[in-house]
């Protein structure tokens, strides 16, 4: 899957990088959207009709997760029935023969498939998502009247081809090369590795470098993307990986020994394939979010159901309070990830903003809620969330893939935090132009003025008058009270490391850590607050109660990050960093063991050490965190 990138819409604003600012841009937030029905009542239908069949190949036995996990495959017949239910032309437009769902349409019928299956969630997001939509919106006229129809019937399926075994998914610095062929084609020269669908594709979206000219006039290599069908000459499907989860789809590794492409399939401009590669990461972020968020919702009422039923020490596990923490915080981190995912569908489908930031916070958030929901399900389980053919020990390794895929979650809190400060770092005026250009090295998007924005949020901003609910007013007192202190904490961040804190990822990956709980917190209060003025309170007694819960659990995560960036934190990072360069340059644990060698380590690298080295080593760490305290 794509790495993290830059924003396509820079000049838009942002809500999340907006709070590193210390500002609450209520206009962004406020009101939360209109269900569905109310915004295209007609899609609405649509949306509800491919669930409800969905459901009906369950039924049939079409999809048959424990099936699809021991085949390591998903059978013909099944990808048959899901062309014929319409489910393989969402994104495709109505004019080419498909169904042209929104963002919030796509999210929520890719969250209600990948629920029931994440294989088949994968089948849905690489052919609807990642390939049919670089066609979609930078395809000729002519190549979507020839390809897009066939797709969206599902008679041959699309991939694709980014990710290559030197680079990963670094569209900027891929090494699979494109050159003229002198008649007017290209010629194709590279391999790719984990391209889902790609051993079943018709039509595969390929990246490749292609001679251009720089802005400084001289020769540059920029990427390209293209259009390659199988059938081309030069091209070859090498094999396909074995996985720990999501064993149902399939991911192949691609060659391309001079895979002759004729010059009608560049699919874009030249050279301007990284802007292909990242108008799809959003939508793609949002439909891995909306799949965890609908896949927290089924694991919480499985843990539900199995805790009444299961009986130790003569009664429920539901009636032991540990097990209600675990339902309660699941539950209520479970709200909140759907809220972030009404509130971003609806903001992509406005295009008025800039969501780069929230799509990657809600796929961090909601991605990391899945892990911790299917792992909680296996300990509520005890042996049988450990063995088949219980599902649960395939729950939790089919959702380890998403903290993984749609760019990692250690690479997108970097991408988060980095572009939220700039905005600040351009206000400090001692450091300025020094930390631009690092941060722009590492994809940044320029900021967003926020100079006429008020950080409290029930004050008028842009023309909106916010008035909360006094459940909610508690709630708001923190969340201004936080975001003013991520402001802070971004500025003092700033001021300490100057242009090197694109280096220090342990400062970095706090404040993106803090500045995804205000956001998730945001869209919580949002959500409520619209759902008590259209039922009122004693009709929301359950929602209220999540979100207590969750802003309160929020806070006080919020507060952990905060407090790590304390003036004792350089002192630990010391230590972080001397007990890792030792084991890197040991390769190893590099300690005796504790019971049978006093001594040192029978490899002889712990006879090797020198005091001169340890104390060289370790004499920094060591000083700075023995004046820690408890």
């Amino acid at each position: 899957m794509p790495s993290p990138t830059k924003s396509a819409a820079p000049d838009k604003p942002s809500f999340l990088r907006g709070l590193f600012a210390g500002a609450i841009h209520d206009a962004l937030l406020f009101p939360f959207p209109d269900p569905l029905e109310r915004r295209d009542a007609d899609e609405a239908r649509t949306v509800r009709r491919l669930i409800a069949s969905a459901h009906a190949m369950r039924d049939a036995g079409l999809i048959d997760s424990a099936r699809f996990d021991a085949e390591e495959t998903i059978p013909d017949e099944t990808i048959r029935a899901m062309a014929e239910a319409g489910l393989l032309g969402i994104t495709v437009p109505r004019e080419y023969g498909g169904l042209g769902l929104s963002s919030t349409g796509y999210a929520r019928v890719f969250g209600e498939v990948a629920a029931m299956d994440a294989s088949l969630g994968v089948v849905i997001g690489v052919h609807a998502g990642l390939g049919c939509k670089p066609l979609v919106l930078f395809g000729t006229d002519e190549q979507k009247a020839r390809y897009l129809p066939a797709l969206a019937r599902g008679e041959t399926l699309a991939a694709y081809a980014l990710t290559e075994p030197e680079t990963g998914s670094d569209a900027q610095h891929i090494v699979t090369r494109a050159e003229p062929d002198g008649e007017g084609g290209w010629r194709i020269t590279g391999r790719k590795h984990w391209i889902g669908l790609a051993h079943r594709a018709g039509v595969i979206t390929v990246f490749a470098q292609t001679p251009t000219t720089g802005r400084d006039g001289r020769p540059a290599q920029r990427p390209t993307a293209f259009i390659v069908r199988p059938d081309m000459p030069g091209f070859r499907v090498v094999g396909t990986v074995r996985k720990l989860g999501i064993r149902g789809s399939t991911q192949a590794e691609l060659e391309f020994d001079r895979c002759a492409v004729p010059a009608d399939h560049v699919l874009g401009q030249v050279g301007k394939g990284f802007s292909v590669a990242v108008n799809v990461l959003n939508g793609g972020r949002l439909s891995l979010a909306a799949g965890c968020a609908q896949g927290a919702k089924a694991i919480v009422g499985e843990m539900a159901r199995y805790a009444e039923q299961r009986i130790q020490f003569g009664a429920p596990l539901a009636s032991f309070e540990i097990t209600q923490r675990k339902l309660s915080t699941l539950a209520a981190e479970t709200y909140a990830a759907d809220a972030m995912v009404g509130h971003l569908s609806a903001a992509l489908d406005r295009g008025d903003v800039d969501a780069a930031l929230e799509a990657a916070a809600a796929k961090v958030f909601n991605s990391e809620l899945i892990w911790r929901a299917a792992d909680e399900m296996v300990q509520v389980a005890g042996g049988r969330g450990y063995v088949m053919p219980y599902p649960y020990e395939r729950m939790l390794r089919d959702a380890r893939i998403n903290r993984i895929f749609e760019g990692a979650n250690d690479v997108l809190r970097l991408f988060i935090a980095l572009n939220g400060i700039e905005g600040p770092a351009e206000k400090l005026q001692e450091l300025g132009a020094a930390l631009r250009k690092p941060i722009q090295n590492f994809n940044a998007v320029a900021g967003y003025a926020t100079d006429r924005v008020r950080t409290a949020l029930g004050s008028p901003v842009d023309g909106v008058d916010v008035r909360l609910h006094g459940r909610l007013l508690h709630h708001k007192r923190f969340l201004e009270k936080h975001t003013a202190e991520l402001k802070g904490a971004a500025q003092a961040a700033i001021l300490a490391h100057r242009k090197k804190i694109i280096e220090r990822q342990l400062v970095t990956e706090r404040l993106a850590n803090m500045a995804i709980e205000l956001y998730a917190r945001s869209a919580t209060i949002a959500r409520t607050q619209r759902l008590l003025e259209e039922r009122g309170e004693g009709a929301c007694a359950h929602e209220l109660a999540l979100c207590d819960l969750f802003c309160v659990e929020s806070g006080q995560r919020f507060r952990a990050q905060r407090e790590l960036l304390g003036g004792r934190s350089e002192a630990v990072d010391d230590a972080r960093r001397a007990v890792a360069a030792r084991v890197r340059a040991a390769a190893g644990y590099d300690v005796s063991d504790a019971v049978l060698d006093r001594g040192g380590a029978e490899d002889g690298t712990a006879e090797n050490r020198t005091a001169d080295d340890d104390g060289a080593r370790y004499g920094r760490a060591a000083a700075s965190t023995s004046k820690l305290g408890a």
